[in-house]
């Protein structure tokens, strides 16, 4: 019984996030459609170097730029054909690790593929990248819908910061005129995992969206709670700084006029120091909503 009420949560998370996905996009497009002058985003200059936990080098292959909160997208079978479809841009590694290139602004995932040949086509925006995909198909929506389920119930196909042999850094932002990543350390654990609690202590039993905001104000996206899971939401490769949790609005039952319900947390705030950590907020819904 608590297992199907878990998968039931985690179900609607995944589908009221989507749709606030789909109506802020829609809300884009209306407004763009208004606007008498489109202007591009300035493109950022992108650079930094990839290497093992030692600081040596594998040297070599692809980058691949996905948007982060697209990482949800991602199926357990073909990933990494999914991740070229879905890549905004992808650039060369050379043979000390490092890469460079122009790119438009965001909050992406960093997926290194070292046995990939670059060619400079794949420098194009992917035909399921945000840059193409202007409006999903019936059976695109179908697709998306189920692999959002199947990641609830399984978790992300991420693995120790790894797409199979590839390997993924996260919350990167690019942000003009240019930014350097440095030297980014492969298959590092640097996660916080903020786990959801109600006031009793006990975990979460109903749909729940956290997000990091970090001192320098960037907003960081999580892996989301999965059945085994429940509560718990975990945010890859940040940086040590301190961070503050908080919860956007998500609808409470599966339904479209459902209200849009945003929590009031307590015990936000932690310092992350460049290791694992585990942080408890306390969730506490609206009155009459409990």
């Amino acid at each position: 019984m608590f297992h199907s009420r878990v998968f039931l949560v985690l179900t609607l998370c995944a589908f009221s996030c989507f749709g606030m996905a789909q109506e802020s996009s829609q809300a884009q497009k209306e407004t763009s459609k208004t606007e008498e002058v489109k202007k591009a985003p300035e493109l950022t200059i992108v650079g930094g170097r990839f290497v093992r936990d030692d600081y040596t080098t594998i040297g070599g292959g692809v980058v691949y730029f996905i948007f982060q909160e697209r990482l949800k997208e991602l199926p357990h079978e073909n990933t990494m054909e999914k991740v070229r479809a879905m890549a905004e841009t992808a650039a060369e590694v050379d043979e000390e690790g490092r890469f460079y290139l122009e790119m438009k602004p965001g909050n992406f995932a960093l997926v290194y593929d070292p046995t990939a040949k670059f060619r400079p086509e794949m420098a194009n925006p992917g035909p399921e990248s945000m840059e193409k995909l202007r409006k999903r198909t019936p059976e695109q929506v179908k697709a998306l819908i189920d692999v959002i389920r199947e990641n609830a119930a399984k978790g992300l196909p991420i693995q120790n910061g790894r797409i199979g042999d590839a390997y993924i850094i996260e919350n990167r932002f690019v942000r003009p005129p240019a930014v350097d990543f440095g030297d980014m350390p492969l298959g590092v654990d640097q996660s916080a995992t903020v786990i959801a609690v109600k006031e009793n202590g006990e975990i979460v039993d109903f749909p729940v969206m956290l997000k990091l905001r970090g001192k320098n104000g960037d907003i960081y996206e999580p892996h989301t709670p999965t059945l085994n899971s429940p509560g718990r939401f975990v945010f890859c490769d940040l940086e040590p700084q301190r961070y503050d949790v908080f919860a956007i609005g998500v609808r409470l039952a599966p339904k479209e006029d459902a209200p849009i319900t945003t929590p009031t947390l307590e015990n936000t705030a932690f310092e992350f120091e460049g290791v694992p950590i585990e942080h408890k907020v306390t969730v506490k819904l609206p009155a009459g909503q409990e």
